[in-house]
C-alpha cells in the first residue's frame, strides 16, 4: 500500500494505491470526491453493489456508508471537504440531499461527455497543484474544487430529472432505513407489525418492498445493523457484554450470546478478541 495525505483547513487530499484491499463498511463526517485513476473492484454504497472501473467518479455525503474490495490493483484519489468548505448552510443541505439520493440510485456519477473530460482534467490539475506545493496553491486548489463540485452538481441535477420515479422510491426506502437505525435499541418497534402500522402498509407489503429494493430481507438488514452497532461498541468503548445487551434491548445475556453466535459463528468473547486483533 502506498498513500499520501495533504491536509488544509477545510479539506484534504488523499491518494492511495492498493494491490489487494478490502475496506469494511464505514461512513465519514465529511463530503468525499472519489476518483478511480485505474483499477476495478466492488464498491458497495448504501447497501447497493456497484462494480467500479477506471475513471469512475463518486461524490459521497456524510449520510452515505460504503465499502470497497479491489479486484485489480487500484489507485484512488480522495478529495475530502468539511461542510465549512461551502458558503452557507442551505447550500450544504441542497448538495447533501442531491448526492445522497443520487447515490441511492446510481452511485457512480453520470456526466455529459464534455463535462466528464473536463472534470478529470480538473482533478488531475488539483493533484498536480498539491504535489507542486507552489505559492498560493491552497487558494487555487479550493477554487478548482468548487468549480468541480458545481459541474458535478449540474450533471447530477440533470440526471435526477430523469429519475423522478426512482427518487420517489428511494425517499421511501431512506425513511425506512432511518427508522430502523433510530430504533435499533428498541426491538419491539422493529417487528414487522409495528413497522407496518408506522408506515401505514400491510405486514406482507413492507417485507416485500424492502426485499425488492435492497435485495436483502428486513430481518437480515436489522440483524446486520445491530451487529454493526455491537462491533462499534466493542471496538471503541469499555462496555461489558451485559451493558451492550441492555443498551440494545436484548431480553437477557443469553439472547445476546445467541445473537452473536448466530451472526458470527463464534462466542462474544471470541468475537471481541477477533476485533482487537483486527485493529492492532
Amino acid at each position: 500500500m502506498k498513500d499520501t495525505f495533504f491536509i488544509y483547513k477545510d479539506f484534504e487530499i488523499y491518494s492511495v494505491e492498493e494491490l489487494t484491499w478490502k475496506k469494511e463498511v464505514h461512513r465519514h463526517n465529511f463530503f468525499e470526491l472519489l476518483y478511480i485513476e485505474y483499477g476495478t473492484g466492488n464498491h458497495i454504497l448504501n447497501s447497493i453493489p456497484h462494480r467500479y472501473k477506471q475513471h469512475d467518479i463518486y461524490l459521497l455525503t456524510p449520510k452515505d456508508y460504503h465499502s470497497f474490495k479491489t479486484l485489480e490493483p487500484t489507485k484512488f484519489h480522495c478529495l475530502r471537504f468539511l461542510p465549512n468548505f461551502f458558503s452557507n448552510k442551505k447550500e450544504i443541505e441542497e448538495i447533501e440531499k442531491l448526492f445522497y439520493y443520487h447515490n441511492q440510485t446510481n452511485g457512480n456519477l453520470i456526466f455529459l461527455e464534455d463535462d466528464k473530460a473536463f472534470c478529470e482534467m480538473v482533478i488531475l490539475k488539483i493533484l498536480d497543484e498539491v504535489a507542486g506545493q507552489k505559492g498560493q496553491n491552497e487558494v487555487i486548489i479550493k477554487s478548482l474544487m468548487m468549480a468541480l463540485i458545481q459541474i458535478i452538481r449540474r450533471n447530477a441535477s440533470i440526471d435526477e430529472s430523469n429519475l423522478n420515479l426512482q427518487t420517489t422510491e428511494v425517499l421511501k426506502i431512506d425513511t425506512i432505513l432511518s427508522y430502523i437505525r433510530s430504533n435499533i435499541a428498541n426491538p419491539h418497534l422493529l417487528k414487522k407489525k409495528e413497522m407496518a402500522n408506522h408506515f401505514n402498509v400491510s405486514i406482507h407489503y413492507i417485507g416485500e418492498y424492502f426485499k425488492t429494493h435492497l435485495n436483502i430481507t428486513l430481518r437480515d438488514y436489522i440483524e446486520q445493523t445491530k451487529l454493526k452497532v455491537v462491533t462499534e461498541k466493542l471496538s471503541k468503548s469499555t462496555l461489558t457484554f451485559s451493558e451492550i445487551s441492555n443498551d440494545l434491548g436484548f431480553i437477557d445475556s443469553s439472547h445476546f450470546n445467541k445473537f452473536i453466535m448466530r451472526s458470527t459463528g463464534i462466542s462474544p468473547s471470541e468475537f471481541k478478541k477477533s476485533l482487537s486483533i483486527t485493529t492492532t
